[in-house]
């Protein structure tokens, strides 16, 4: 999929904008969740999901709920803006990795994990 295509399909100002992750924001008050973000167990995946890299079966359980409810966000933004749900997540997980915090990992575009500085985070050349 080309940025042309994603831009063009997307109205991705519109999307940005009007993309809402209840799943994100919850788990931005779960303390488990927020300590296993900071200690590098939970990652942003590119493709708009979070990845449990470490912290064993509660770590996994708590990734798989929260991408459960990115997913249904997802499906629900996806209908409202006539797209597919892998559109809406790409742009999802665009938005995420951008969001990450120095200390954070994130997946970079050739799919390996980095850990995020104060540098700006390595994103796919087709993130708006």
């Amino acid at each position: 999929m080309s940025a042309y295509t994603i831009a063009r399909t997307f109205g991705l100002a519109a999307l940005a904008a009007a993309m809402l992750v209840p799943g994100s924001a919850m788990a931005q008050r779960d303390p488990a969740y927020a300590a296993a973000r900071a200690a590098g167990q939970v990652g942003e995946k590119a493709d708009g999901y979070l990845a449990a890299l470490g912290g064993g079966a509660a770590v996994s359980s708590l990734v798989d709920d929260l991408n459960i409810k990115r997913r249904a966000a997802y499906t629900a933004e996806a209908r409202t803006q006539s797209v597919t749900v892998d559109q809406v997540a790409f742009v999802a997980g665009c938005r995420n990795i951008l969001r990450t915090e120095a200390g954070e990992k994130y997946q970079a575009p050739d799919g390996s994990w980095k850990t995020r500085t104060a540098a700006a985070p390595t994103r796919d050349s087709r993130c708006p």
